[in-house]
This record gives C-alpha cells, sequence and structure tokens, in this order.
C-alpha cells in the first residue's frame, strides 16, 4: 500500500503542471515549438542587412562610408513606411551639405543631432526619450562610442548592449549601432566579429553584425558582409560578398551603386606593379577600339572612375 502511495506521487509529481519562478516564465517544450511555429514571418527591412525587430552592428574602418551606406538604408527602410530616427554623433551640418546636394529625403526619416550646449548626461536615456517623443519604429545610433561607454572591457560592452536590447524589447525597436575597428581592418584582413572591441560579449548579444571593409581592387569599392545573421539565413559569408561603389547620384547625393557580388579573397588581394600595368594596357587597348569607360569598368570588374584614372596616366 506504501509502495503505491509512492509510485502515485511520483507520477503526480512528474506530471505537474510547470510553475513559474524566480523570473522566468516556464512551459512544455512541445508548446513552446508550437508557439514558435505561429510567429509571424521574419521583415527584411533592407534586404541582408536588416531584419525588422533586430539588434544590429555594422562596423568597419574609419573613413570608409559607414555612415554614407548607414543613411542609404535608413533612406530605404523610412521610404517603404517606416518612421526612421537617425541619431547622427559624426557629422556636422556643413559635412551633411556637402554630402547631399538635394533635399530629397522621404519625411519619415528623422535626424537627431546632440544639443552641444545641453549635452543629456545619459545619452542612452536621451536617445530613449526622444525616440518616443517621435513615435519611431527603427533607430540607428553613429556610432556605438558616442553612448559613453568603454568597449575596452567585456563588462562594459555587455551592460551598453544588455540595455539596447533592453530598449529593442520594451519599444519593438528595430536598432541599428555603427561601429568602428583599427586601421589594420581595412581590406587586407577579412572582416569578423572579432575586430570589434569587447567583441565577445556584443557577439553574444546583438542579433546581427555587417561589416563593410575597403576593396584593395579600387578605392571607390567596398565590399559587405554577413559577420552574424541570427534569425535568418546568412547568404552574404566570404564566398559572397556584396561589393558597391562609392559615387554621387543625379542629384548631387552621395551613396553607394552595386556593383554585384564577389569574394571576400579577392577584394583582400594586392595588386602588383606587373598586374597594374598590364590592366591599364588593356583599358587602353579596349578603349582604342571603341569600348565605353562604363563597358570597361565592368569587364575589369572596377570602378568607372579607375577607368578614367587609368586612362589619363
Amino acid at each position: 500500500m506504501g509502495t503505491d502511495i509512492i509510485s502515485q506521487s511520483f507520477n503526480d509529481l512528474l506530471n505537474s503542471e510547470p510553475v513559474d519562478g524566480g523570473g522566468f516564465h516556464v512551459e512544455p517544450m512541445n508548446k513552446c515549438i508550437e508557439d514558435a511555429h505561429l510567429l509571424p514571418p521574419l521583415i527584411p527591412l533592407y534586404p541582408d542587412i536588416v531584419l525588422e525587430g533586430d539588434l544590429s552592428i555594422i562596423f568597419g574602418q574609419s573613413g570608409i562610408g559607414k555612415t554614407i551606406f548607414a543613411m542609404q538604408i535608413a533612406r530605404y527602410i523610412a521610404e517603404h513606411d517606416k518612421r526612421v530616427l537617425y541619431v547622427d554623433c559624426e557629422m556636422t551640418p556643413r559635412q551633411l551639405g556637402n554630402r547631399y546636394g538635394t533635399a530629397n529625403f522621404p519625411s519619415t526619416f528623422l535626424r537627431a543631432e546632440m544639443d552641444r550646449e545641453h549635452p543629456a548626461e545619459d545619452i542612452l536615456k536621451g536617445i530613449e526619450e526622444v525616440a518616443v517623443a517621435n513615435y519611431v519604429n527603427v533607430v540607428f545610433i553613429d556610432n556605438i562610442t558616442a553612448l559613453g561607454q568603454s568597449l575596452d572591457r567585456s563588462a562594459d560592452a555587455g551592460t551598453l548592449m544588455a540595455s539596447l536590447n533592453a530598449l529593442k524589447k520594451k519599444y519593438n525597436w528595430t536598432l541599428v549601432v555603427l561601429n568602428h575597428v583599427p586601421k589594420m581592418f581595412s581590406g587586407n584582413v577579412p572582416l569578423s566579429l572579432s575586430a570589434m572591441q569587447g567583441s565577445a560579449k556584443i557577439n553574444q548579444l546583438i542579433d546581427d553584425a555587417i561589416g563593410i571593409a575597403q576593396s584593395s581592387i579600387d578605392s571607390n569599392l567596398v565590399y559587405v558582409k554577413q559577420c552574424k545573421w541570427r534569425n535568418g539565413e546568412l547568404t552574404m559569408g566570404a564566398d559572397h560578398v556584396a561589393v558597391y561603389e562609392r559615387c554621387k547620384d543625379e542629384y548631387g547625393n552621395l551613396g553607394f551603386v552595386s556593383r554585384g557580388f564577389g569574394t571576400e579573397q579577392e577584394h583582400l588581394s594586392i595588386e602588383n606593379s606587373n598586374e597594374r600595368e598590364e590592366i591599364k594596357a588593356r583599358v587602353r587597348e579596349l578603349s582604342a577600339k571603341g569600348m565605353t569607360q562604363t563597358a570597361i569598368a565592368e569587364k575589369f570588374g572596377i570602378s568607372q572612375s579607375k577607368v578614367s584614372r587609368l586612362l589619363k596616366e
């Protein structure tokens, strides 16, 4: 009789309903999977770069065009029914005017600039306040150093990323943060998360990491690589990086134009003097035969401006 009671108690314990506690919500694994299958599909706000609801880092060496690239992405998102706040801690109004010749951004693209006379004591709290006040869906922060915490220490990096994640979940925001990396990652070293200070903690707490690097083929070209892509299928790895040319459009606005795809390795290689002379000779030969500079650029995978320089040398 006593054995039956013990056995029944044990079975009751095994089949007892889950109980929440300690700040955790507990459910059977099967229900978790069933609920996961009912989640809405992932929505790319910018193909292969920004997923809705994610916390993303765009990183690269200073001076290669991260801000231009990020503003182009933000503009695209704003043009597709999202209200975007771009927190710009990089460009002065004069620099902004030099890069953009025409004021033709969508009305849903908002730019926030720090009040130099009355700076916020807590930058992240200030960003939260102004983003809520302007009813935005997507927030870009350019760049991470403006948030006032050093990423040299892993603990600081972890605290900062945890704070950003908390904002993302609280307001259902999409967050994109820019980050500089050392000069050694200048197009001669493969892009990786290890380039970022505090990378171990950052890697744990972000959803996506997009690297942008100078191409060694042409100073006007950059390549873009997914170094982490948590919630979707990684499509732009080392064997399939996106290539862009930096140039101004018909309205005088600086931006990037897609030049297809390639491998990271070909953009890391540095042409020697013999290879350069060979390319120069071929460019001149094709130009003499009447081929346009645009067609020559496409043939060699370089920018039209480089073709022009080679012809002038």
